[in-house]
Parts: C-alpha cells; sequence; structure tokens
C-alpha cells in the first residue's frame, strides 16, 4: 500500500485591486514579501513560496524596492520562489484571444529574466474557462492545468459546495474542441483548503481529520493538494512547526512542503488513467444550480467593457499591424513599446479589474489607466502611419489620404477623416491675423478619387478654422490655422492587410444640402428595413430571402443583485416598448445612406424598494434569496437609438444612447430570431462555441445569462458588438437578448462593501450590427471572418507636406499574401522577437481547411520561438489555432 502523501503549498492569492484599492493592498503585498523573504532565508523546514501564477504581484512588489531584484533571482533560482507563467491572472471571457497570448509571452519572458518558471497552467480564481485553455497551454509546452472554478459550485465566500453534481475526481483530462489534451487538476476544496494550519496538536487534530477526508473524497491518487493561503493571506510563519505536528500526529502520511511542479510531477506518476473523466469545452459551471456562475460580471460597468475591447482592437488590428508594414520601409518594430501598451492594459484586464467587481475607487483607476493606454496606442499608430506615408509614393496634384485597415478579408467601410487645407503657419503671417485671412476664402468642398481616378463618393461637413501644430523630428514645433472639413465616405475592398491611398481634390462648387425624405424605411441592394409605430424594426435580406421582424425593442427589469450576478426584483415588474410610441424622423440621408433616430422615454422605477433592499444589504442576504420589490416612483428613462444602412452594408448599424438615472435594474435589446432551436453558437477565445438553450436538470437560476467575444447568433438573427459581452438566448432559441447596461449597487460576495458608482448614472452608447443568416451554419461560413473584419477598426491619416524621405512605397499595398477557407479566421500580424512575421488565424469550421500563402512560412506556436518547415500550404484542423512565422 503506498503512503498518503500531503502536498503543503504556501502562495496568497494576490487580488491586486478589488476590496481595497491597488495602492492599499500594495503595501500589504510589500509586508508579505519581506516576510517570505525572511522565511525562505532563514526557516528551516520552509522550503518554497508560490507567487500565484503571475508576474505582476512581483512587478509591484520590485516598484517599491528595486533593490530587492537580485535577491528576488536568487531565491527563485534556488527554487524558493516559484514564479509564472502569467504576467497577471486575467478574466477569461473578457480578454480576446490575442489579450491571453500576450499575458504569457509576457508573463514567460518576465520569469525566464529572473531565472525559472513554474510551468503549470495556473487559473485560481477565474470565472469560468473557454474551451481552447487545453490547445493554449499545449502550444507553450504544458501539460498540467490547475483551475478554481467551472467545475464544482462555489457560493458565499467562495465557499465549495458538497453537492450531487461536484466532479467526481479533482484530477480529470481536459480536452480543447481541436482535441488537445492536458491534465487538469480542480481545486475542489478551494485554493484555501491548507490555509492557517494548527501548532497545537488538538486543534491540528481537528483541523487534519477534515482536510484530509475532504481532499480524499475527490483526490484519484494519494498525492493531496492542501493550499495553505487565501486572498492576500499573510504568510504562515510557524508553517514549518505545524506540519511537524501533523507528522507526528498522522505517521502514515508524509506531509511536504512542496510546490506545484512536484506535486503534478508526482500526481502524473501515480495516476490511473482509466479512472479519470474527460471534460470537454468550456467550463462554465454548467452542471450546478446557475446562481454563482459570475455570468453577470460581463455587464457590470459595461462601459470598462467597451473602453477594453476598445484598445485590444486597436492594439491587434492597427497598432501591431501598422508597425510591421513601417518596419518594411526601414522603421524599427517597437517591440518594447507594444510591450509597455499591453502591460497597462493588462493592469485592467485582471479578473476582479475588468469584470468590475471591486470598490468605485479601484474602477476610477481603471478609466485613468484606459485613457493612459489609449495615448500610447495611438501615438504608436500614428507614429508608424506618418513614417509610412512619407515614403509613400504620390500623385502630384489633390491632398492624400491614406486608409490603414488589418481586419483580415477584404471589406468595404464607412471612413471619416478630419481634412485640412490652406494652413497658414505663425511664421508667415502674425497669428491675429490668419483667422481673419482665412475667412476671407471662397467656400469649397471635395472631389474624392482612388489612386486609379475612380470617384468615389464623398460627404463633406465644414467644421471651420481651428488651430493646430506640428512637431517635427529636428525643429521647434510649428504652429498654424487652418480650414478644417469632416469627410465620410465608403471605400469598398479595403485591403485585407494592409493600405490603400486616396485623394480629395479641393472644388469650387459647394453641393446643396439634401432634405432627407419622412420615410421610416431604408434599403440598398443587400438589405430593406423598415421601422414600426413602436420603434421597431423588420429585415429584409434580399440576397437570402430571410426575414426578421420585431427588432430592437426595449426591456427594463429590476436588479437586487450585485456586481457578481443578477436577481431580479422580487415583485418581477419589468417594463417593455412594445406598445410605447417613440418619437421618430430621419436624422441623415446622403448619397451614401440614411440614418433614423427613434427617442423613446420609458417610464420606469427609480430604484428598487429604498428600505426593504437596504435591510437586505444590511444584513447579507445571499442574492438569490433576496425578494426586494421595485420602487413605485417612477422615473424617465430617456433612449435614443439610432439605425444606419449605408449603401455597401450587408447589416444594419445600430446605436444606442442611454442615458441613465435610475438604480438597481438591467437594460435589454431584445430580438425574435423566427427559428426555434435547441442550441446557438457564440464567439469565445479562438473559438466559436455551440451552446444548448436548455440548462442542464441541476440549473435553478430563472436565468441563462453567457458570455460572447464577437457575436452571437441564434435562429436567423446575428448580433455582432462592441463591448457587449452579455446576452441569452430563450430555451427554444425564438428570442435574442443583449444587454446594454447593469446598474447595481454593492459588490456582493462576502460582505457589505458599497460600490454606488457601479449603478453607471452616465450616457451609456451601445453599438451593434444585426445580421441576417442560418445562424447553425456560421461556423462553417465567411460570416465568422467578416465580422472579424466589420468589428475591426480602420485608420486614415492625411499626408502631411512633402518630406525628404525617398518615395519607394506603393499607393496601395495589401500584406495579406494569402487565401483563406471559410471558417479560417485572423487573429494576428506582428513581429516575434527575433523581427521575423507573425500571423495567426484560428478554424471555426467543423472539416479541415486550406490556407494558402504566397510566401514560406514555418508553423509555430502561440509562443513564437522557434518554427517548423518552409510550406505555402497548410492543412487547418478543426479548432486549430494556427500561427506561421516568417522563414
Amino acid at each position: 500500500m503506498t503512503r498518503k502523501k500531503a502536498h503543503i503549498i504556501s502562495h496568497s492569492h494576490w487580488d491586486r485591486e478589488w476590496f481595497l484599492p491597488l495602492e492599499s493592498l500594495r503595501f500589504k503585498l510589500v509586508t508579505l514579501m519581506d516576510e517570505v523573504e525572511g522565511l525562505l532565508d532563514m526557516e528551516a523546514g520552509f522550503n518554497h513560496f508560490h507567487m500565484d501564477g503571475q508576474m505582476i504581484m512581483l512587478e509591484d512588489y520590485l516598484a517599491v524596492k528595486p533593490a530587492k531584484r537580485e535577491k528576488m533571482k536568487q531565491l527563485v533560482a534556488d527554487g524558493k520562489l516559484r514564479i509564472g507563467p502569467w504576467y497577471m491572472l486575467q478574466d477569461a471571457f473578457l480578454t480576446s484571444g490575442e489579450a491571453n497570448i500576450r499575458n504569457l509571452q509576457y508573463g514567460l519572458e518576465m520569469a525566464k529574466e529572473f531565472g525559472h518558471v513554474e510551468k503549470i497552467g495556473y487559473f485560481p480564481d477565474t470565472f469560468g474557462l473557454y474551451g481552447q485553455v487545453p490547445q493554449l497551454m499545449s502550444q507553450a509546452g504544458f501539460d498540467t492545468v490547475v483551475f478554481g472554478r467551472g467545475v464544482n459550485p462555489t457560493g458565499f465566500n467562495n465557499q465549495v459546495f458538497d453537492s450531487a453534481f461536484a466532479s467526481k475526481y479533482s484530477e480529470m483530462f481536459w480536452e480543447s474542441p481541436d482535441g488537445s489534451k492536458v491534465l487538469g487538476i480542480l481545486l475542489a476544496n478551494w485554493y484555501s483548503n491548507g490555509n492557517e494550519i494548527p501548532v497545537e496538536k488538538e486543534a491540528a487534530k481537528v483541523f487534519w481529520d477534515k482536510k484530509l477526508a475532504d481532499v480524499e473524497r475527490f483526490a484519484s491518487t494519494d498525492e493531496w493538494l492542501f493550499m495553505n493561503g487565501c486572498d492576500h493571506q499573510p504568510v504562515q510563519t510557524d508553517l514549518a512547526e505545524a506540519l511537524e505536528v501533523a507528522k507526528e500526529l498522522y505517521p502514515d502520511v508524509d506531509f511536504i512542503h512542496s510546490h506545484f511542479e512536484r506535486y503534478q510531477d508526482a500526481v502524473k506518476q501515480s495516476l490511473e488513467p482509466e479512472k479519470l473523466q474527460t471534460v470537454y469545452g468550456e467550463l462554465t459551471s454548467q452542471q450546478s444550480d446557475g446562481w454563482s456562475t459570475l455570468a453577470n460580471t460581463a455587464s457590470s460597468r459595461i462601459y470598462l467593457k467597451q473602453a477594453n475591447e476598445k484598445i485590444e482592437r486597436l492594439l491587434e488590428r492597427l497598432a501591431e499591424p501598422i508597425s510591421v508594414m513601417a518596419s518594411d520601409a526601414g522603421v524599427p518594430y517597437p517591440h518594447e513599446y507594444l510591450a509597455f501598451a499591453w502591460k497597462l492594459l493588462m493592469e485592467n484586464q485582471i479578473h476582479d479589474s475588468i469584470t468590475a467587481c471591486s470598490l468605485d475607487e479601484v474602477h476610477r483607476e481603471m478609466e485613468v489607466r484606459f485613457e493612459k493606454v489609449e495615448q500610447v496606442t495611438m501615438s504608436l499608430i500614428s507614429n508608424a502611419a506618418r513614417k509610412l506615408t512619407e515614403q509613400i509614393t504620390i500623385a502630384e496634384t489633390g491632398i492624400p489620404i491614406t486608409i490603414f485597415h488589418a481586419g483580415g478579408v477584404e471589406i468595404a467601410k464607412t471612413i471619416e477623416i478630419e481634412l485640412e487645407t490652406d494652413e497658414i503657419h505663425f511664421s508667415e503671417m502674425h497669428f491675429e491675423q490668419i483667422p481673419d485671412e482665412l475667412a476671407k476664402l471662397p467656400a469649397q468642398t471635395f472631389r474624392l478619387e482612388t489612386s486609379e481616378g475612380v470617384e468615389i463618393p464623398v460627404v463633406v461637413e465644414p467644421l471651420g478654422i481651428h488651430f493646430n501644430y506640428d512637431l517635427p523630428e529636428r525643429k521647434f514645433r510649428d504652429s498654424y490655422f487652418a480650414r478644417k472639413y469632416k469627410l465620410t465616405f465608403i471605400v469598398e475592398n479595403l485591403p485585407a492587410v494592409g493600405y490603400e491611398t486616396l485623394y480629395a481634390h479641393a472644388i469650387s462648387e459647394v453641393e446643396p444640402e439634401v432634405e432627407p425624405s419622412s420615410a421610416l424605411t431604408m434599403e440598398n441592394r443587400f438589405l430593406k428595413v423598415e421601422v414600426a409605430a413602436n420603434g421597431t424594426y423588420t429585415l429584409f435580406d434580399k440576397m437570402s430571402g430571410i426575414e426578421a421582424r420585431g427588432l430592437g425593442a426595449y426591456e427594463d427589469v429590476g436588479d437586487i443583485g450585485n456586481e457578481y450576478m443578477f436577481k431580479e426584483a422580487g415583485d418581477k415588474l419589468r417594463v417593455d416598448t412594445l406598445q410605447s410610441k417613440p418619437e421618430m424622423s430621419v436624422l441623415r440621408e446622403d448619397k451614401l445612406g440614411k440614418t433614423i433616430i427613434i427617442r423613446h422615454e420609458i417610464e420606469i422605477p427609480e430604484s428598487a424598494s429604498a428600505a426593504a433592499f437596504a435591510e437586505e444589504k444590511r444584513r447579507l442576504v445571499w442574492h438569490p434569496e433576496r425578494q426586494s420589490p421595485r420602487s413605485e416612483k417612477r422615473i424617465i428613462l430617456k433612449v435614443a437609438t439610432e439605425l444606419t444602412l449605408n449603401k455597401h452594408d450587408k447589416q444594419l448599424a445600430v446605436r444606442v444612447k442611454i442615458v441613465n438615472n435610475a438604480d438597481d435594474h438591467r437594460f435589454r435589446v431584445l430580438f425574435p430570431t423566427g427559428v426555434t432551436c435547441e442550441t446557438h453558437q457564440a464567439g469565445s477565445v479562438f473559438e466559436v462555441t455551440t451552446r444548448p438553450n436548455k440548462q442542464a436538470k441541476e440549473w435553478t437560476n430563472p436565468t441563462s445569462d453567457n458570455r460572447k467575444q464577437a457575436f452571437v447568433t441564434s435562429g436567423n438573427v446575428l448580433i455582432a458588438t462592441h463591448g457587449l459581452p452579455e446576452y441569452e438566448v430563450s430555451e427554444n432559441g425564438d428570442k435574442l437578448e443583449l444587454t446594454l447596461l447593469r446598474a447595481v449597487s454593492e459588490i456582493g460576495d462576502w460582505g457589505d462593501f458599497p460600490a454606488y458608482e457601479a449603478e453607471c448614472h452616465r450616457e451609456i452608447t451601445a453599438d451593434f450590427y444585426v445580421f441576417l443568416t442560418d445562424g447553425s451554419k456560421a461556423i462553417n461560413s465567411e460570416l465568422p471572418a467578416e465580422v472579424n473584419a466589420l468589428l475591426a477598426p480602420v485608420y486614415a491619416m492625411q499626408h502631411k507636406k512633402p518630406s525628404n524621405k525617398a518615395k519607394t512605397l506603393p499607393e496601395n499595398q495589401n500584406f495579406a499574401k494569402w487565401k483563406a477557407a471559410n471558417g479560417l479566421v485572423f487573429s494576428t500580424f506582428k513581429l516575434a522577437k527575433d523581427n521575423k512575421r507573425i500571423v495567426r488565424f484560428y478554424q471555426t469550421a467543423t472539416e479541415p481547411t486550406i490556407l494558402q500563402t504566397i510566401h514560406t512560412w514555418g508553423k509555430s506556436t502561440i509562443l513564437e520561438e522557434t518554427s517548423i518547415g518552409q510550406e505555402k500550404t497548410f492543412t487547418v484542423r478543426p479548432n486549430e489555432i494556427i500561427t506561421l512565422k516568417g522563414v
């Protein structure tokens, strides 16, 4: 009979900011790390400390005590301080696939600088896990993943439920949709099951009798895991003594002060694979009661989700690709600055930050970080674009404008740019005289042409005379005034990854303004849209013949939950707009298309019933048991909806502006899907996942909220969104609901933590697109790739004065030297650390597809360090994430 081995791993799960703000917790972190250093140096029997799998914890400590860097390196080299692999512990569903890869890349890079990395996929508190985790870990060279959520249900203060539908073993195999498989180790008794081990014998006996039995219930081997620590837990300074007591009390158990690599190796050696179950795909606590899935963190403080997605797309679709393009023109690729931008963004992507389940102080600081990282990212974009435009060969007439795009497929897009003309610099005239001089110039408009001379329809709006300045590379700032115009136009077939140069020609004729019609209909060659009297709209797809009616009604419902979870108010009072009579008019109609505006004034309860809800919060009533009704006092919620259909659009663009002045409610837009079905499909991290509409039999939560990336489709309706991750599909698939706003007043979880700014008293602007399609076929179609391109931003730059740079670049250039079959979705175009080009795709189709390239590539992994082969044709397996590296 083999001996039982109790692996005790000392750690502190470090939520960087949560119920306390960053600097308050950093103070505690510095104290913790100083004590850890002393124990690892001086205490016999205290051998290791696990740094929670995230390098930012060490980075935050060294920001205060930089002189400790060499000491930390020594502790890592000696195997005592266990670090990596992540830069930070992210939320899985609210961060993009590329953000997850950068998180691992930068974490591993930093860990290697310190001498060693703990090679284990560590997800202790991630709020559910996407299905491609095993594939990502396998490509990174990891074969074991440790995770705390997604299988077992958890409750108040992260209590693990003793339930009949828990996993059979804490060890299991976990398989990705592509077939990649890793050993999964569930923290079945949470990451605190070995916390605060008693030294006194009587207390230790009580402690270990329970803890050993709890672990034995789930363990499939005699290698047992005990996590000695919890959230912000101070290190147990008398642990060595406590383990000596345990050895004396239980001579048949080996108590080992261990680390994860030692533990995982021991587990793998003693596994009986035939005993283990295999779990497949995403882990979102599907087989639980549904009350603690934390899915509604996807809608808490929705403005943070919108900012995060915006900056992710700026980095992935503009900053990195344009920097690759500029490197062709001799501009050094900004590896360090891109890393700086990504890491700054990642500070907001930590699982208690981007999920918006922290104090108001935390989320106010996040907004400042988002502003900072956007400034950094736009500087990278504009600098690379400027360097490129200086070397593009341009025509002698007209004002050149270059459009940059990296959505992965050719696409038509509506572009806006502010154009300057007639600059008069302060060096040419006294600055007080310049505005009057410019005002004397005759009115003008513009004709827009491609480099081949093909005219592009353009709408021109004069913006008046404005001050501006240049910052030359080798001179002092150069101030000027100029006339400014907003040009709006549509470019067909923008390159998949590249740029196109257009020319604006000033002309004297000013087009007369077109009076918009009053008809509440829109039509182009793809779609027809009709708006009903209640503000809902009907879409008819001319290509497929599919029609969907009654789209776009709104529903408001009381929310007495918290930042983690939605709970409907006890009176079940819901307000919708199906019987409303909003004001409607044509906002614009021009040569490009048409916009209709719908203005609702919706009478809703002011809040939850103040006294009843305050008492439930005061008594820490767990959200499933709350019953407070909504207030009898009513207010007006103003909602403006803009429906836009331009001439090349295959989808209806919708912008909703909500001026929120109510508390404790959730606001959604509703889409009848036209078809009943058992499953639906949603974009996720490197996959399109198929989810059942009906929950498992154990599910008792009346809602079935889900998280998505990019889009969700059910029946005949597909909704693509900018930063709106939460949705719900009805059991029979005939209704899709998209959350635009959720307003709550507290953190929730383990105490009374007010967070009034989570009520979101601000204007929320939500942008999304409505497609008509056969949703069941989305994964095998071009739709995922098209949506990916639709959501990608573009960058338009007016060329400045002729520079002395050699004009060596063509007016138009497509860097996408590949052809991908339906199902392949473009993910990144960047340079690896060795300056070799990287292009990555993920496969959504259910059958293998072919990727053909013009140039030769080697096949690499998500770490982009090496490559194999020199090929031009690649067969991509279903659900494979494929990375190609230039050779």
